[in-house]
């Protein structure tokens, strides 16, 4: 018992003495009835006293409980605002709450459409694939999962039986292998190619590549890649993606700092010839950073403040979907209605943005600084973005020219192979022909020196037999003169 029930018992206590005192002295004058009425009335006011005591208990401490709830209540009002929307003291790049999180989450994603992921692949037969869409990517594309719910899993296992309505015979998706990372969630890790979709029932599709697969994509599939991520757009480049978890925007490195480490892993394998590799790691690196004058202009941005009130249209009257007709107008103006801002179209500039770092291309913002409507804080180097689309189309193009190309200097080689063997085995019988002929030559020069030898040794017996000869005739000559002579003078 605490010390305020022992004080009422001893009040209880003396009271009772006094009343008993009082009732026995007053006992002779009023008679029996009235004291028993007085002690009736003497039990009735304790018990009054005792139930409002009670009462009053049982009031302060539901007065303190519900003290202590409204303010528990006002904190975790205070906590879920702050869970919600973060501190609005602090720099609007924050990402300290669900709604600027989930707003970032939506921009990255508005980009890229619908995405299947933890397609898992059933068969691969002849150039189609097989593939087991995931439960979690079955529901209809209205339905979404409440993020706050208790149990999202739940939430999203009441969607129904597994179907396929949302990927139709004929569409195009971007297949992609995927791996778990270290929390278990899947991450798209290779790009496996474009494909159209053949039949789609009963959570199974069948997928066949609109182009044929290059050699190490089809080797990846053949070494096992068992899940598939597809995406309805092929995944955007951005600069983001390639900067550090956690690092925040800075007027050091606008986009945050690059993760240098992923993005040499991501380019390990480029040849090392001509310092490509380190060349195009630099690019990806120096993203966001101060810029150089040797950077070319297209290249180069520039970090500015706002002195001046100014509007910029920016949402184009045009409404088409990202896979009808791309994101942007001929002059940037935004046609997906996720990009489009609204109310008017278009953004103002306030002097009060000063504190905020606003980003333009070089070649729009002179002429604002020139005007003065912006001042110049830095030149900023921005690396060219990536379609991969368009590039993946090109390098499929150059492939199968270099592939042709190829093939005719294989040709090629292999008639001037042919022309070689030919060449060399002509060579050969030349060569034969020519010890031949040679043999032939030096009997021919022995035959000629033998000729020479007779020819002269002919000779030489002619101009004797001649010398003979012309003297026998001499002789003869003076012999006929002599007989002549003699008969003469006989």
């Amino acid at each position: 018992m605490g010390l305020g029930g022992i004080l009422i018992l001893l009040l209880l206590l003396v009271s009772l003495i006094v009343f008993i005192y009082v009732l026995v002295i007053s006992a002779r004058g009023w008679g029996v009835l009235h004291s028993i009425l007085l002690s009736c009335l003497f039990i009735e006011a304790w018990v009054l006293i005792v139930f409002s005591a009670g009462v009053h208990y049982r009031r302060v401490n539901a007065t303190e409980e519900a003290h202590k709830n409204r303010e528990a209540a006002e904190q975790a009002l205070a906590t879920t605002q702050q869970l919600m929307w973060g501190d609005f003291g602090t720099s609007p790049d924050a990402l300290d709450a669900v709604v600027p999180v989930q707003g970032k989450l939506r921009r990255l994603t508005a980009d890229r459409g619908r995405v299947w992921r933890q397609a898992s692949l059933v068969q691969a037969d002849q150039g189609s694939y097989q593939l087991a869409l995931s439960a979690r990517d079955l529901r209809p594309q209205a339905e979404e999962v409440d993020p706050l719910a208790e149990d999202p899993a739940a939430a999203a296992a009441a969607a129904g039986p597994p179907s396929s309505e949302s990927l139709p015979v004929n569409t195009v998706v971007y297949a992609f292998a995927e791996n778990l990372n270290e929390a278990g969630q899947p991450v798209p890790v290779y790009y496996l190619g474009e494909f159209v979709v053949k039949e789609s029932q009963g959570g199974q599709v069948t997928l066949a590549p609109t182009l044929p697969l290059y050699a190490d994509q089809q080797q990846r599939i053949d070494a096992g890649a068992a899940n598939w991520t597809l995406y309805e757009l092929l995944p955007q480049d951005s600069h983001q993606t390639f900067a550090a978890a956690g690092s925040e925007p800075s007027d050091e490195q606008i986009f945050g700092r690059m993760d240098e480490e992923t993005i040499r892993s991501l380019f390990a394998n480029v040849p090392a010839d001509d310092n490509r590799q380190e060349q195009l790691v630099n690019a990806y690196l120096r993203d966001g950073q101060r810029a150089t004058d040797s950077d070319p202009s297209d290249q180069v941005w520039v970090q500015v403040n706002v002195l001046k009130e100014y509007e910029l249209d920016v949402d184009s009257k045009e409404v088409a979907n990202a896979t009808e007709r791309g994101f942007f107008d001929a002059l940037g103006r935004s046609i997906d209605s996720r990009l489009k801002v609204g109310e008017g179209g278009t953004v103002k500039l306030t002097p009060d943005m000063k504190g905020q770092r606003i980003i333009l291309k070089e070649e729009v913002a002179t002429p604002l600084i020139a005007n003065g409507v912006l001042e110049l804080v830095q030149r900023v180097y921005v690396r060219p973005l990536i379609d991969f689309e368009e590039a993946f189309n090109h390098h499929y193009a150059r492939d199968h020219e270099v592939t042709e190309s190829i093939a005719l200097f294989q040709r090629d080689s292999e008639e001037i192979n042919k022309a070689n063997q030919y060449g060399q085995e002509m060579i050969s019988f030349r060569q034969v022909e020519k010890q031949k002929l040679q043999s032939d030559v030096d009997n021919f020069q022995r035959e000629v020196s033998v000729l020479t030898e007779a020819v002269e040794q002919a000779s030489t017996q002619l101009s004797e037999l001649k010398a003979q000869i012309r003297e026998m005739y001499q002789n003869i000559q003076a012999r006929h003169a002599e007989l002549v002579s003699s008969r003469t003078g006989g």
